[in-house]
C-alpha cells in the first residue's frame, strides 16, 4: 500500500469536534423522518386509516423488499459515478435532503374516509417517494464516515456521535404520544401530516449544517474509466466478508426483535397498563442509556469493538429472561416503572452496540478493501443497509402479525378481549430475549475483527496507528 505526498492545494482541517457534531447532525436529520415513520406508521394506518393488519403486513413487506434492493443500487451507482467536486458523498446528500422536506409528511395524508384501494395506493406511493429520497441521503451519509478518518478512536467517536444524533432525533418522536393520543388513548391521526412537515424542515437544516461541518481525509480515487456495475461481484464480496456478515446478522436481530419494542411498548402501555401517556414519561426516564457514550470509548480502547459490543448483550439476554418471571401486575402503580427498569437493562446491550456499529462498518469497508484492492464504500455500506432494510420490513410485517396471534385487534384499540393484554406483554418480552441472544452470538462467534485483527489490518493498509494524519494531508490506499 502506498501513500501520496501532501498536495498544497488540499487544506483539510485536523479531525475534531466540528466533524463529530456535524456527523451527529446528519443522523439527527435522518431520524427526524425515520423515527417518526417507524414509530407511528403502523398505528396510523391500522388504527386511524383503517387498513387491516394482514393488508398492512403485505404492503410493508413489499415496500421494504424494494427499500432493501434500492440500497445496493444506490451504493453501486455512487461507487461508479465520476467524482465531480471535492466529495464522493455530499452531492447526493444535498439532493436527497431537499426531497425529505416534504415526503415524510406525505406518508401521513389523513384519508380515513377514502375508498380502501385509495388508502392502499396512497400508502404505497407516498412511502416509495419518501424511501427514494431517504436512500439518496442515508447510503452516502453512512459510507462517508470511512473517508473522514482511518484512526480507530476517531472512527469510534464518529459512531458514538452518530448514535447520539440519531437518539436525539428519536427522542423528538418519543415525545409525540403526548400530542397524538387523546385522553381516551385513541390516536389523533390528523395531526401527523403537520408534525411530519415541521420535522422535515428541521431535517433539511440539519443536513445543511452537516455538509458544512464535516471533512473527508481519505482521498477516494475516481472509478476506472468504463468500469461496469457488477452486482454479482458485490454480492460475492459481501458473502466472503465475514465481519460484515456477523455485523449484518446482529443488526437484523436488533431491528426485528429489540427495536420492535417501540411498537410493542405502545401496545403494552395502551392495552396492558391502560395508560399510553406513561409511554412518553417512561421513554424519557429510560434515556439514561445515553450515558453509555461515556463508557463505550474506554471499553473499545481496552477490549476492542467486538468484545465491547458483544459481552453486554449476554447481560441483556439475562435481563430479558428475568422479565419473563416477573408478573408486572397492572393494578400496582409500581409495575410500569418496574417494566421500564428491566427494559433499560435489556436496552443497555443494544445501546452499546448502536454506539459501536457504525465504526464496525467502517472496519468492514477496510476489510473488503484489503481483500480486493478496490474501495467500495457505497457498495459495502449499501449491502449492510440492505439487510437492515429487510429487517425493518420483516419487523414491520411480522410483529403486527405476531400481535394478532395473541388475539390483538387494532379496531378495539385500548380495550382488548380478556387475556389478550397478558399475551401481548409476554410476547413483547420474548422478542427482547430472542433478539439479545442472536445479537450476542453474531458478534462473539461470527464477527472476527477483534482489537488485534483491526490493528493488523490498519498496519497492512499503511494507516497510522493512534494518531491522525497531518492537517492538509490525505492518503490514497492502493495496490
Amino acid at each position: 500500500m502506498t501513500r501520496t505526498a501532501p498536495r498544497a492545494e488540499v487544506k483539510t482541517p485536523a479531525f475534531g469536534m466540528r466533524d463529530k457534531i456535524g456527523y451527529a447532525l446528519g443522523d439527527f436529520g435522518c431520524n427526524m423522518s425515520f423515527s417518526l415513520i417507524s414509530s407511528f406508521i403502523i398505528p396510523f394506518y391500522t388504527q386511524y386509516i383503517g387498513l387491516t393488519e394482514r393488508t398492512w403486513a403485505v404492503i410493508i413487506l413489499l415496500l421494504k423488499i424494494w427499500d432493501a434492493v434500492n440500497d445496493p443500487i444506490m451504493g453501486t451507482v455512487m461507487d461508479h459515478a465520476r467524482i465531480t467536486g471535492d466529495s464522493k458523498f455530499k452531492p447526493w446528500i444535498r439532493w436527497g435532503a431537499c426531497g425529505l422536506v416534504f415526503t415524510g409528511a406525505l406518508i401521513f395524508i389523513p384519508i380515513p374516509g377514502a375508498a380502501y384501494w385509495v388508502k392502499v395506493a396512497v400508502c404505497m406511493a407516498a412511502y416509495l417517494a419518501w424511501d427514494f429520497f431517504y436512500t439518496l441521503v442515508n447510503v452516502p451519509y453512512g459510507a462517508m464516515s470511512a473517508a473522514m478518518t482511518v484512526v480507530p478512536g476517531e472512527r469510534q467517536a464518529l459512531s458514538t456521535f452518530r448514535s447520539i444524533g440519531g437518539s436525539a432525533g428519536g427522542l423528538v418522536s418519543a415525545a409525540l404520544p403526548l400530542l397524538v393520543y387523546g385522553k381516551d388513548n385513541t390516536l389523533l391521526g390528523g395531526r401527523f401530516i403537520w408534525i411530519g412537515s415541521a420535522m422535515g424542515v428541521i431535517a433539511f437544516f440539519s443536513f445543511r449544517a452537516m455538509l458544512r461541518m464535516t471533512n473527508e481525509r481519505v482521498r477516494v480515487p475516481q472509478p476506472p474509466p468504463g468500469q461496469k456495475i457488477d452486482y454479482i461481484r458485490t454480492l460475492k464480496g459481501f458473502l466472503t466478508n465475514r465481519p460484515l456478515l456477523g455485523l449484518s446478522l446482529a443488526s437484523v436481530a436488533s431491528i426485528v426483535f429489540l427495536s420492535s419494542s417501540g411498537y410493542t411498548n405502545q401496545l403494552v402501555f395502551q392495552c396492558y397498563f391502560q395508560d399510553v401517556r406513561l409511554l412518553t414519561v417512561t421513554t424519557f426516564l429510560a434515556f439514561p442509556v445515553a450515558l453509555l457514550v461515556f463508557v463505550v470509548g474506554p471499553l473499545v480502547r481496552r477490549f476492542g469493538k467486538k468484545l465491547a459490543a458483544g459481552v453486554p448483550l449476554l447481560l441483556s439476554a439475562a435481563a430479558a429472561g428475568v422479565m419473563l418471571l416477573v408478573p408486572f401486575d397492572p393494578a400496582k402503580p409500581s409495575s410500569p416503572w418496574l417494566w421500564v427498569i428491566f427494559s433499560v437493562l435489556v436496552q443497555m446491550g443494544s445501546g452499546i452496540f448502536g454506539l459501536t456499529a457504525w465504526a464496525m462498518i467502517s472496519d468492514c469497508i477496510d476489510y473488503q478493501f484489503l481483500k480486493t484492492g478496490v474501495r467500495e464504500e457505497g457498495s459495502v455500506y449499501a449491502m449492510y443497509s440492505l439487510f437492515r432494510k429487510l429487517a425493518q420490513g420483516i419487523s414491520a410485517s411480522l410483529i403486527p402479525l405476531m400481535m394478532t396471534w395473541t388475539g390483538y385487534q387494532a379496531r378495539l384499540e385500548a380495550v382488548q378481549n380478556p387475556g389478550v393484554p397478558e399475551k401481548i406483554r409476554s410476547m413483547a418480552i420474548l422478542l427482547l430475549l430472542i433478539g439479545a441472544a442472536i445479537m450476542a452470538a453474531a458478534l462473539l462467534l461470527v464477527y472476527n475483527l477483534g482489537k488485534k485483527q483491526v490493528d493488523e489490518m490498519n498496519e497492512a493498509l499503511g494507516y497510522q496507528a493512534g494518531s491522525n494524519f497531518p492537517a492538509g494531508e490525505k492518503i490514497t490506499p492502493g495496490a
